[in-house]
């Protein structure tokens, strides 16, 4: 009995130490991969809900993984960008106008989790006019006793995505709309014959209307208004065999070139513009020698984004005068926000060398321009120089386009009439960001317009005229 003791007490220690080990062990193991592959939480907790390991992988990987074909599972998702969550889904899909998708497949697992297709995924601001999606996945249409049968079946991949947002503003609809949808579909190798169904939900019909060329580039077929087609289709079931839910984001208004492998760029979002507007000059004019004149006798033509609210000139006409008087031919307009039809302004666009505008939505008509043409982008009191050149001087420049940066002089903001010359709002915009974003946007976005220096914006104009030759 004294030796069964013994045993049982040696047993039980080992199997204490063991136990004790796995303890100390597992955290530290769980850590190091976690420090080792910087899995966010985000797609942890996917691992764990939507599908096998082995058919979700995480940002680059899960790219690479699917262009070469290693891993092709079911359910590829991929919630780790700061900005937008992607889904793949392949198998039976089915699209139901409730915003509900139903998906089966063999080795799929029963799961159902929802998103928001659109890529500005952590702003409620944003988000708050952007419709949920419900997928559920399964292995057979028997786990889902009542899905509806397919009203029309497609052999042609979908994408699913959002148009809500911040519809209207001429930067949003670029940034988290139509350039990530370009990545999207060209990443997946849709986008080159156009065999791809957009389907898209809180979409006001002008916007259809107003990117309908643009839509029609990068599809063939015509863009599927979900919400509409949902409320007058007699409850219409889409079918696919292959949906991406969510749309692809890489930077402000920009494609990052370092991701497609050099298949496609900024470049060649900016010429899709183009075509889908039916404009036809590809290259800005070219001056020779220190002639503000080419060949032909033509000045190089200057586009005056003219505000009518915030950041507008106070003085647009002395600036326009003394572009005119540095040798260009002077526009001055600004579109329509919720214009329907956007081409008559693109051809406007497309006919000028030079773009000028305070920092905001009009300058992302710049991808209207021909190659080799100049942004001046007049950026306002308030610390936000690195915010507009990411905003418009990169994407400027991955569109095959020159920039300028020209930041006005405290004398050159209606702040400085309004707050004496110490005061934190001119002296520290740092510390009125720290305040956050409302305070920011309140005081340099909202609340200031600039009163050009003509003689001191002058280098800018000449600097203009310099790349241009």
């Amino acid at each position: 009995m004294a030796c069964e003791k013994k045993s049982v007490s040696n047993f039980a220690a080992k199997v204490g130490l063991v136990l004790l080990a796995g303890c100390i062990l597992g955290p530290i193991t769980l850590a190091t991969m976690f420090r080792n592959h910087a899995v966010p939480l985000q797609t942890l907790s996917l691992l764990f809900s939507v599908g096998s390991a082995s058919s979700v992988l995480w940002g680059e990987e899960r790219i690479s993984s699917h262009r070469s074909g290693t891993n092709e599972g079911p359910v590829l998702c991929d919630f780790s960008s700061s900005r937008s969550d992607v889904c793949e889904l392949k198998g039976d899909v089915r699209i139901l106008p409730n915003a509900t998708i139903l998906h089966h497949h063999p080795s799929a697992r029963r799961q159902s989790w929802k998103m928001k297709p659109h890529a500005r995924k952590n702003d409620p601001h944003a988000l708050a006019h952007v419709t949920s999606v419900t997928i559920s996945s399964s292995q057979a249409a028997t786990d889902h006793p009542s899905a509806p049968r397919c009203t029309a079946n497609h052999t042609s991949p979908a994408v699913v995505f959002s148009a809500g947002g911040y519809a209207g503003n001429m930067f949003h609809d670029l940034t988290d709309v139509l350039v990530p949808l370009f990545i999207t579909t060209r990443r997946l190798g849709l986008g080159i014959d156009g065999d791809v169904h957009l389907l898209v939900r809180d979409a006001p019909p002008w916007w259809l209307d107003r990117f309908r060329p643009l839509l029609r580039g990068l599809s063939r077929h015509d863009a599927v208004d979900m919400d509409r087609a949902g409320s007058s289709g007699g409850g219409s079931v889409l079918c696919y065999p292959h949906v991406v839910v969510g749309l692809e984001f890489h930077k402000e208004m920009s494609v990052d070139a370092t991701r497609t492998a050099g298949k496609y760029s900024m470049a060649d979002f900016a010429l899709l513009a183009r075509r889908s507007y039916g404009l036809t000059r590809d290259t800005a004019i070219r001056l020779r020698g220190h002639r503000s004149i080419d060949g032909g006798g033509r000045r190089p033509r200057l586009l005056l984004i003219s505000r009518k609210s915030t950041r507008a000139f106070t003085n647009a006409g002395a600036v326009a005068r003394a572009a005119a008087a540095a040798g260009y031919e002077v526009v001055v307009g600004e579109p329509s926000a919720r214009e329907r039809d956007l081409a008559p302004f693109a051809r406007v666009v497309n006919s000028c060398d030079v773009l000028v505008g305070v920092h905001g939505a009009g300058l992302a008509n710049l991808v209207f321009l021909p190659a080799g043409a100049v942004v001046v982008q007049v950026v306002p009191l308030g610390g936000m120089d690195a915010m507009a050149a990411e905003d418009f001087g990169a994407p400027a420049r991955d569109a095959g386009l020159r920039y300028v940066h020209y930041g006005v002089a405290v004398e050159e903001s209606t702040l400085a009439g309004r707050y004496p010359r110490d005061h934190r709002v001119l002296r520290d915009p740092a510390a009125v960001r720290r305040e956050g974003w409302v305070a920011f946007r309140e005081t340099y976005l909202v609340g200031q317009n600039v009163t050009i220096d003509v003689r001191r914006f002058r280098v800018a104009l000449r600097r203009a005229m310099e790349l241009l030759r």
